[in-house]
């Protein structure tokens, strides 16, 4: 039985006294008998509500593999095939275990402690994910074994948006190590799509990009994730209350903390985030 991390009490109490359902990527035929639906990753807005637009950038997987090699830039071909040779792998988790997960929040402190930027991910919905069957974790390994990188995913059998990169860069360790680090990394993304479009699902979402001007550590995420190909999208979340309880638990939501709403300890931190 796969391990489900345990989100904050008062996350919890919140969940069992607000009934709260969550729909990734497209509006359910018919409204859940629910207090509130949270609506994710949809290709248009909703009507009527306020909408949180988030572009993206999205790889067709229906295609053959080679047209979705053939149009990656020559660097990087060479730098994905060389972390092959070098004896990297990439695995997905099957069934998360308490250690995987321990090891997936070590990975994302030392990130955390070093970037000071990245958010949290929230363990009470990450929970939910697994029970649905809808949370998906992988991760990279030398050839020794050590873990250099983690992904985490949002995964319907049609779709996968990406919600967490993490890799084992580190400043103090000097250009050698992080150029490896970065070869792993390119792997990883790629391996991943291939994994997913082995197991038929269509799109792949990297999970959001920057399309501003002013931060530049963001901008040359965006030009990493645009190397893979892809098109850009745009996509919306909207949060619909369907009952008197539903719009007055909103209410009182907007005045709790991000942190607190994330379900973790700590407001999750640290506990994800994109970089």
């Amino acid at each position: 039985m796969a391990f489900v991390p345990k989100a904050s009490f008062p996350w919890r109490l919140y969940r069992r006294l607000v009934h709260t359902e969550v729909a990734y990527f497209a509006v359910p035929d018919a409204l859940p008998h629910a207090d509130i639906l949270k609506l994710c990753d949809l290709p248009q807005a909703f009507p009527g509500i306020p909408n949180e637009h988030r572009p993206t950038v999205v790889i067709d997987l229906t295609v053959a593999e080679e047209e979705l090699w053939n149009p990656l830039p020559p660097t990087l071909r060479k730098l994905i095939r060389q972390a092959k040779r070098e004896g990297v792998v990439v695995e997905r988790l099957t069934e998360l275990t308490e250690a995987d997960w321990n090891a997936f929040l070590a990975a994302y402190g030392k990130l955390w402690r070093r970037k000071q930027k990245a958010g949290a991910l929230g363990i009470g919905q990450i929970g939910e994910l697994i029970a649905r069957h809808r949370f998906v974790l992988t991760r990279s390994r030398d050839a020794e074994g050590n873990i250099l990188s983690w992904h985490s995913y949002v995964a319907t059998p049609r779709h996968v948006r990406l919600q967490t990169t993490i890799s084992d860069m580190d400043p103090s360790r000097g250009s050698q190590w992080n150029n490896f680090v970065g070869r792993v990394h390119r792997l990883h993304h790629w391996q991943d799509m291939m994994d997913f479009k082995a197991a038929g699902i269509e799109s792949y979402d990297f999970g959001g990009v920057y399309r501003g001007t002013q931060d530049r550590e963001q901008i040359n995420i965006a030009r990493f994730k645009q190397l893979f190909g892809g098109s850009f999208a745009d996509t919306y979340d909207a949060v619909l209350p369907l009952t008197f309880k539903g719009r007055l638990a909103l209410k009182l939501v907007a005045l709790i903390g991000a942190e607190l709403r994330a379900g973790g300890p700590q407001g999750a931190k640290p506990q994800g985030a994109t970089a």
